[in-house]
């Protein structure tokens, strides 16, 4: 635990970072009238509502977007706390000091060419780190896309407007651009953010202090980090194993592989390490390591959504016996339990069920019609923590049912009230087929049911939740 002196100074570091994501003002250093990064930004701010608070600097003058153009940051308003530097690498220790001279506080450094482009490049970044740190200036970057914060629609990076519905996951990437795609990507998924870093080479902010700021976030409640390597690697340690006590962190890092490691070095500066010292440091605190992106994004939908369950004993309804074996299995392998259906539960459900259905755990419905009966009884058996729905069916019949003008529900049944049976426990769905019935699934259960593409990456989901909630219990 942190002791007082350090959590003040962490208070202290937390509050230094507040203007990256709430700014009075902005100025936009490099904003240009050539499309590319410093054009379509101050149009994005404005259309935000950020209209009043944005100045752009370029020593050319002029005007953009009906913005003057100021020729330096000396005419721009002492109040503007945070700055967005879009000049070339060169220049960057120039602007840095002109920044830090104004007063300002703040500088997200979209500029690349710096540590990830050999030892010129090293030297060069070093050399803006000693200035930034003469002015006590926070940096973020640089070679990166800066932060996004759905709770007031700021951004430093164009972004798609359904990517600022706010929610509750906070990402830490060191690759600005996987940042960006994943901003892109979550919410047609099922996944809000809350704020975003993208860290680039970490001149200044690194990992330590983004999850330092997403504990404190009360918006935050889930943490997804994309890592290439460790700037502090002992305060890295112990900065993971506080925040994963408050909020379950999910890692995906790359570099398992020495090709892996050369892209990282070569993409942000950053040397990856020994991967089994990352394996250690994961499981020593907490945090949760994903295999591949794919983990990753299953991991943050079941999280971010679902309670944490009371134990491990999961619940199975398919509408597929092989599918059904495939999640047994799966659950099985990653410590989960699949318990016996409670008598309660057998006898309601052979009530009015065809003899050959099968009425154990998984409980296997086949095309009964008893899929939605199913779910409810699992869901209210005491003897389940979890439950994992598995529908599939040959989508020419779903055709023929829109045909007669009949909707999905006649199929499935009505998921929400599934979930509001039992909403202390942790309800996922699973779906395979063709695309258009996958869809159609997902539109049922809405955001607050994630529906995963396989048995496996569903069970793995749901170990993971269980075993973050044992051990969160545990420890406490």
């Amino acid at each position: 635990m942190a002791t007082g002196n350090a959590r003040g100074a962490h208070e202290k570091e937390i509050s230094s970072l507040r203007p990256f994501f709430d700014p009075r003002g902005v100025a936009i250093v490099g904003a240009t009238r050539t499309p590319g990064f410093g054009y379509l930004l101050p149009l994005v701010l404005r259309r935000r509502g950020f209209a009043e608070q944005v100045f752009l600097v370029n020593p050319a003058g002029g005007e953009l977007h009906g913005y003057p153009l100021l020729t330096s940051l000396e005419e721009v308003p002492d109040w503007v706390d945070l700055a967005v530097v879009l000049v070339p690498a060169p220049v960057v220790p120039q602007v840095l000091d002109e920044i830090g001279r104004k007063g300002i506080r703040c500088a997200v450094v979209e500029s690349a060419g710096f540590a990830e482009t050999g030892e010129d490049g090293k030297r060069l970044q070093e050399e803006a780190r000693r200035v930034a740190a003469s002015w006590g200036l926070r940096v973020i970057g640089p070679n990166c896309v800066g932060v996004v914060n759905t709770e007031n629609g700021f951004s430093t990076v164009e972004v798609l407007d359904e990517a600022l519905i706010p929610g509750p996951v906070g990402i830490v990437a060191q690759s600005g651009v996987f940042g960006n795609i994943l901003l892109d990507m979550l919410p047609g998924l099922g996944v809000r953010i809350s704020k975003a870093f993208t860290l680039g080479n970490r001149m200044d902010v690194d990992e330590v202090d983004a999850l330092r700021f997403l504990e404190r976030d009360p918006y935050t409640r889930v943490i997804m980090m994309y890592l290439e390597g460790a700037a502090r690697g002992r305060e890295l340690l112990s900065t993971l194993g506080e925040v994963a006590q408050r909020k379950p962190v999910l890692v995906l890092k790359s570099g398992r592989t020495e090709a892996g490691s050369r892209a990282a070095a070569s993409h942000t500066g950053s040397m990856a390490g020994e991967d089994r010292l990352y394996d250690a440091l994961f499981a020593q605190t907490g945090a949760i390591r994903a295999d591949s992106l794919e983990e990753l994004v299953d991991l943050a939908r079941v999280f971010s959504t679902q309670p944490l369950p009371r134990g491990g004993r999961l619940g199975v309804v398919t509408t597929s016996g092989s599918l059904g074996a495939l999640a047994s299995d799966a659950a099985s392998s990653a410590g989960l339990e699949l318990p016996a259906l409670s008598p309660a539960t057998v006898a309601r459900m052979r009530e009015g069920a065809p003899r050959w259905m099968s009425v154990r755990n998984p409980l296997d419905v086949g095309p009964s019609g008893h899929f939605h009966k199913a779910m409810l009884a699992v869901m209210e058996d005491e003897g389940t923590d979890m439950v994992l729905g598995i529908y599939v069916v040959p989508y020419a019949v779903v055709k023929e049912l829109e045909a007669m003008g009949l909707g999905w529900e006649i199929l499935v049944g009505d998921l929400a009230q599934v979930r509001e049976r039992a909403p202390e426990k942790p309800l996922v769905m699973c779906c395979l087929g063709k695309e258009e019935f996958v869809r159609g699934l997902q539109g049922l259960a809405g955001d607050g049911i994630p529906v995963l593409p396989s048995p496996e990456r569903a069970a793995r989901a749901l170990s993971a939740i269980y075993q973050y909630a044992h051990r969160v219990r545990y420890e406490r």
